[in-house]
């Protein structure tokens, strides 16, 4: 008898495990599809045309889904497998392949950059000489932005494009201040490449993709292009509606930005960057240089563009070796965005509760941060905060912006002409910085030939001309004291001049 009720009593516990197990994976299933139904609808409401998310959770991967089309030309599904460009979510493969040359003991994090690249200078004498690879990983170098280099500058080499950093004048001083700077990943990658005596493509590849089984990512838009399954960015309208348009090869920038990858994938990079540095029993970084790239570097100030697009609810925010590291709503989560032409991604590690996701679209929007944060809210249990409605109000203030920005197209002088004949402009300009740019005279109009931007220059007022150079802004030319055409200035940028026009 005492056998036959403890028999009774295992079964009533087993029974007891498996409903409550049925329970566990209902309760889950309808949470997933509570955010099922907000992703489909908060996408229509922004006009996203595709979306792929991927969630991880204690090792395992607990949701992978694709959401609207890839091509609202094809109208073909976005799934999991789908492959979208993650931008500025492969700063941190670069940190993570230095990471394990730190631990191979050929790099160092605040090894000198010369040490890797002999010929990496900057502007101001004291970075130059003091310049590390973590000051490159940090964007403290003192030198701003200079995305158009790359940007309009696709046949540019890497090397190229880190000789021509040395010529940007710093804005800050070395080490004093926050100043995202995509060339400087471009060397961090290619010190990784030098120290290897092969490429960052070759390294993160081999010693990243192939270790974590990311068998469909790659690091270059001609190869991605190349799958059966892959999106295509797509961009609003001024009236609102949605355009396709080309994938931007920015190969050239790649270790800041040129990762293709999708949710299936990015799921193992994320279960891999919340474990210890081991991945399927194998060890690929140490533990130590996981925490050193997960920890704050470098304060970001909260006044400045980054923060107040968007974390706006950030009451501190860091960044650490290819990481943003914020405080959210009290918790710490540790990210990435990733954003170019009609793509915008994000990468989040929540540690607290072992679980981490992907986001990623295939539009230019803040939805990607309305999508990050709403998921990130479901995860930790917090009460909404209407993220969808706040962020309206960002992208209404910014395109406010912009419209103030171009209010200068009404302030034009009536009746005034160039000081000089059109053709006294056509001539070479050189940015030590920025490289060639050409003026000429077509058609009895003034044209600029810089990179990959030609455009007409139609005058404005007296020596300056309104150019699309990305977006309409002016060009403005000076005259030398003998009255001759000598440089003219655009964005910014001044462009001397090295040579008139051919009179062949």
């Amino acid at each position: 008898m005492k056998n036959w009720a403890r028999l009774i009593q295992v079964v009533l516990l087993l029974a007891a495990i498996i409903v409550s197990a049925t329970v566990c994976v209902a309760q889950e299933k309808s949470d997933w599809s509570a955010l099922d139904q907000y992703i489909n609808s908060s996408m229509k409401d922004w006009k996203v045309p595709g979306a792929s998310v991927a969630i991880v959770r204690d090792g395992s991967v607990v949701y992978a889904k694709g959401f609207g089309v890839r091509d609202i030309r094809t109208n073909q599904p976005v799934t999991p497998d789908t492959l979208f460009d993650i931008g500025s979510c492969t700063k941190a493969f670069t940190s993570a392949a230095i990471a394990m040359l730190v631990d191979e003991g050929k790099m160092q994090w605040d090894g000198k950059v010369d040490d890797y690249i002999p010929f990496f200078h900057l502007y101001d004498p004291l970075a130059d000489e003091n310049v590390t690879i973590r000051d490159l990983l940090t964007h403290r170098t003192g030198v701003p932005g200079t995305d158009l280099l790359w940007y309009v500058y696709p046949q540019a080499s890497r090397e190229e494009l880190i000789r021509h950093v040395a010529y940007v004048k710093p804005t800050a001083g070395f080490r004093a201040k926050f100043q995202y700077q995509n060339v400087m990943y471009v060397a961090a990658g290619y010190a990784v490449g030098q120290v290897t005596h092969s490429t960052w493509d070759d390294f993160v590849q081999s010693r990243i993709f192939q270790p974590l089984g990311m068998t469909e990512s790659d690091t270059s838009a001609t190869t991605a292009q190349k799958s059966s399954d892959y999106a295509a960015p797509h961009e609003q309208n001024p009236d609102g509606s949605v355009k396709a348009v080309p994938w931007h090869n920015i190969d050239n920038a790649g270790p800041a930005g040129s990762i293709n990858s999708n949710a299936r994938d990015m799921a193992k990079w994320i279960t891999f960057q919340l474990g210890d540095g081991t991945y399927d029993g194998k060890r690929l970084i140490s533990g130590k240089n996981m925490h050193e790239m997960h920890i704050p570097q470098m304060v970001i100030p909260p006044d400045g563009e980054i923060p107040q697009i968007f974390f706006p609810d950030s009451m501190q925010l860091n960044y650490g070796l290819g990481w943003f590291v914020q405080d959210y709503r009290g918790h710490q989560l540790i990210l990435h965005a990733g954003d170019i032409d009609g793509f915008a991604t994000m990468v989040v590690l929540i540690p607290e509760i072992h679980t981490g996701y992907f986001v990623v679209i295939n539009m230019t929007s803040l939805y990607r941060q309305v999508l990050s944060n709403e998921i990130a809210d479901q995860l930790l249990h917090l009460p909404d905060a209407g993220w969808s409605a706040r962020f309206k109000k960002i992208d209404a203030a910014l395109t406010a912006e912009e419209k103030a920005g171009e209010a200068w197209q009404a302030k034009r002088a009536p009746g005034t002409h160039p000081s000089r004949d059109l053709s006294a402009y056509a001539g070479t300009y050189r940015s030590p910085a920025y490289g060639d740019a050409q003026i000429a005279l077509q058609d009895g109009k003034l044209m600029l030939h810089f990179h990959s931007i030609n455009t007409d220059l139609d005058h404005f007022q007296y020596d300056t001309f309104v150019v699309n150079f990305g977006d309409k802004t002016r060009l403005t030319f000076c005259l030398d004291g003998d009255g001759n055409v000598d440089r003219f200035t655009v964005d910014g940028i001044e462009f001397k001049r090295s040579a008139p026009a051919s009179t062949k």
